[in-house]
């Protein structure tokens, strides 16, 4: 054989030998490099199995440590897919076994995917009832592969009370995931999605566990190798009043609206109330896309809690406070008079009193009293706009309170500057008057209001509203307690306080007072009745549409007057005079604070009591 030919050969050898190493070493960097984590896990799933213990969410509990949100066991039917021979028969069998269709399993399944990771139990069937439960357990010699998870769930107790307060979990979004990150949730994550859930979600989440088994080839357990053990969230105790907060949404009767009650020496908020409202429990179980437009597009917008994200007109509320900036920059003594013939002229425009015949020759005390609005057309137009604005700033107008609540607004605080950004106009006289009586550009949410009126009660000290009282770890037993802020201080004398203290009082306890209904035998209650307009009250034969277009009631107020140890806000949406249906509700609220503190004795209902009680709330307009 020539040497050019053994030469060649033993090139196209090489090259040969070349080739096929070349392709090995593809083939093992293909199996190495790109699926290396695959196989990896694969191999290791062979014997080891990782199962995920989710942790349980920590306690929601009130004042008085009653509960409000707690866990329940939740029971699930997963797969764990390799060991499963056939998994369209082992569905089948599940859905005759817990008497679902077919596509209900099958859809649950596919849904799971996304949610699932690789040789991890892939959920079949979730939340099952006992009874189901027991059945496919009594079937597991039919269904190998097919094992039973445990998942903490939400409950709240209590139903829709306090719902937009305490909030709802649901499983995590894609969105959220992507900005809360994946080193502690991940797809199927269950977080707070709203109220104290979403903004507490970092001290009411806990850390999942883990335990690892040891298994052979058909997935049969053969040791237990070891736990990670699962650390629950921290407990957290509210400053809210369970049975406080259940008196003033009863008090309601099935009318929309919001009430807020604080504790005027330390912002600590009693209760929190937002009508109409939601169970959140129906967020803790799986929802239909029916069941979620029906109550995301509801017109009443039960998801809002409307004590901070509502804003609204305070209408002659915000008189006790015009009232106090007036003494207190020298406008107007506790003598001062102005004449009310039962309207104000302004450039040749009526600006009219409630009362068209007029009141005559009233002072501050009874201007307050009896509600006047042509005395505080005078005030208004005396302090001036840019003094309004000025003690609108002080009590945290225009600005969120900051307490520990999602979605909070800043509500409005007009001022010239305000008016020529928005609407792109100087400031009038006439735009002054109805912002003396609460109305026009001016616009606050309850809680807002309710720090206002704490101010008035306890001489000017305003608090940051908080709702959080502790929190506590389970485990260690730590507390971490939440302290009170003070924000600011209104320079106000403390006589001016007294005068508007004084005149409050006789809103509620004068016979022609117009907050009567808010009185509460044997404890001395100052407030304000005020009502927001919403539009012009339009003739229709439809009593619904009217009742839409009627304005709304409000009522602040605070007692005893001597020693505010409570100050209320409450607004009824289209209840009419503030008088009529808003001052009953503070009312309630006031009472049942007294009866708790030993100060007054309850009411021992009888029949005689009861019939009247009913006459009055059909003479208010309730709809039960």
């Amino acid at each position: 054989m020539k040497n050019s030919e053994i030469s060649r050969r033993l090139t196209t050898a090489i090259f040969i030998a070349w080739g096929g190493l070349s392709l090995l070493g593809l083939r093992l960097w293909f199996l190495q490099g790109v699926h290396g984590s695959y196989y990896r896990d694969r191999s290791e799933n062979n014997r080891i199995r990782a199962v995920r213990k989710e942790a349980a969410r920590g306690v929601v509990y009130d004042r008085k440590g009653e509960v409000l949100v707690r866990n329940r066991a939740s029971f699930n039917v997963a797969a764990l897919l390799e060991d499963v021979p056939d998994i369209d028969s082992s569905l089948k069998e599940i859905s005759k076994v817990s008497s679902l269709s077919i596509e209900t399993v099958k859809k649950g399944f596919k849904e799971s995917k996304k949610n699932s990771r690789r040789f991890e139990p892939r959920v079949v069937l979730s939340d099952v009832s006992r009874d189901s439960l027991a059945k496919i357990k009594a079937q597991t010699h039919k269904l190998p592969g097919m094992i039973v998870t445990t998942q903490p769930k939400r409950l709240y107790p209590h139903g829709e009370l306090a719902a937009q307060t305490l909030g709802y979990t649901r499983q995590i979004s894609g969105t959220q995931l992507k900005k809360l990150g994946r080193e502690r949730y991940r797809p199927g994550d269950i977080i707070g999605q709203s109220g104290l859930e979403k903004i507490n979600e970092s001290t009411l989440g806990g850390t999942p566990g883990y335990s690892q088994v040891e298994v052979d080839a058909r997935g049969r357990r053969r040791a237990e190798l070891g736990i990670v053990d699962t650390i629950p969230g921290k407990d957290v105790y509210l400053t809210l009043d369970l049975e406080l907060q259940r008196v003033a949404e009863k008090a309601f009767a099935g009318r929309s609206g919001a009430a807020i009650a604080m504790n005027p020496h330390n912002g600590e908020i009693l209760v929190l109330a937002s009508l109409p409202s939601f169970d959140p429990n129906i967020f803790s179980a799986k929802m239909s896309s029916k069941i979620w437009s029906s109550i995301s597009k509801d017109p009443e917008k039960p998801l809002r809690n409307r004590v901070i994200s509502s804003q609204y007109p305070p209408g002659s509320t915000i008189k006790l406070y015009w009232a106090l900036a007036a003494l207190s920059e020298g406008v107007i003594d506790e003598k001062t008079t102005f004449n009310c013939p039962g309207f104000y002229t302004l450039s040749g425009h009526r600006f009219h009193c409630h009362k068209r015949s007029g009141h005559g020759k009233v002072s501050i005390g009874e201007a307050i009293r009896s509600s006047c609005n042509v005395f505080f057309y005078n005030l208004g137009l005396e302090l001036g706009i840019d003094t309004l604005s000025a003690y609108m700033k002080q009590v945290g107008f225009g600005t969120a309170t900051g307490i520990e609540l999602p979605g909070e607004e800043n509500g409005i605080l007009p001022s010239r500057s305000w008016k020529k950004s928005r609407v792109g106009e100087r400031w009038y006289k006439g735009d002054t008057l109805p912002i003396s009586i609460g109305q026009g550009y001016l616009s606050a949410t309850p809680i807002q209001m309710v720090s206002m009126v704490s101010a008035i009660a306890n001489n000017g000290f305003i608090y940051k509203p908080r709702i959080i009282a502790k929190s506590v770890d389970a485990l260690s037993g730590d507390i971490e307690e939440q302290k009170s802020v003070l924000i600011k201080t209104i320079d106000v004398d403390h006589s001016a306080f007294e005068i508007v203290r004084n005149a409050a009082k006789e809103v509620v306890h004068h016979p022609k007072g117009t907050g009567k209904r808010a009185k509460v035998e044997g404890i001395s209650v100052g407030g304000k009745t005020g009502t927001a307009q919403v539009v012009s009250l339009k003739t229709s034969d439809d009593s619904d549409d009217l009742d839409k277009h009627k304005d709304h009631s409000i009522f602040v107020g605070f007692a005893p007057v001597e020693n505010p140890m409570i100050s209320v806000f409450v607004i009824v949406e289209h209840g009419g005079h503030g008088g009529a249906a808003a001052a009953p509700i503070a009312g309630e609220i006031f009472k049942k604070y007294f009866i708790q503190k030993g100060m007054i004795q309850p009411e021992i209902e009888n029949d005689e009591t009861i019939e009247l009680k009913k006459l009055q709330r059909a003479r208010l307009g309730t709809r039960n």
